[in-house]
């Protein structure tokens, strides 16, 4: 029978009050923030896996020679021109996800953790560490203490992190597959970038 003064026995014996039966405490608050983090956890995953996108796409087009890095440059101007509404595609910002790309794809452990950090936590670990044990040590540290950007602004220091550790392991699963309306929008757009 449930008690609703706001106190009940507790196995123990002795009658205190539970934390839902406080004053203030509404029923689901913590169902609330759960909802918030879940669903800031899904944008972060779809963010993170277009930047990877992008980094892909301009990587195979300057490997193949298909492009000059100055052609970048006019991508990052089309993009500011033709959607202003997309902010982070500057022509360091495209680099860098080309960056994340040529330095993660060959490692197909880390790929859950790329998805469950946010992108400032990945401009951290690219520029600060420069070894492959390194950069997977302070991803799965990260990823199981939950930094906050904060956190892994002052945590993460070049050289800190120990030799051929990998700081745990979190839950697999690997990078999503491409997206092919991304790459047909990225071949759309560098084609008429190349046309002028």
């Amino acid at each position: 029978i449930p008690n609703h003064g706001g106190s009940h026995d507790h196995q123990c014996g002795k009658r205190h009050q539970c934390p839902r039966d406080r004053p203030g405490h509404l029923p689901d608050q913590h169902a609330g923030r759960a909802a918030r983090r879940r669903a800031f956890q899904a944008v972060n995953t779809e963010l993170i896996e277009l930047y990877w996108r992008v980094g892909e796409y301009i990587s195979r087009k300057l490997e193949a020679a298909t492009w000059g890095e100055g052609v970048v440059e006019e991508l990052a101007r089309y993009i500011a021109r033709r959607h202003p509404e997309l902010k982070g595609f500057t022509r360091a910002s495209l680099f860098r996800m080309r960056q994340f790309f040529e330095i993660y794809h060959s490692h197909p452990k880390v790929a859950a953790l790329l998805r469950q950090l946010p992108w400032t936590h990945h401009l951290m670990i690219l520029a600060r560490c420069k070894r492959a044990d390194e950069r997977e040590f302070y991803l799965r540290v990260a990823t199981r203490e939950h930094w906050s950007s904060r956190e892994s602004r002052n945590r993460i220091t070049p050289g800190s992190a120990p030799h051929g550790t990998t700081g745990g392991s979190p839950p697999g699963g690997p990078m999503l597959d491409r997206d092919r309306t991304l790459d047909a929008l990225l071949e759309a757009t560098a084609d008429e970038v190349e046309r002028g």
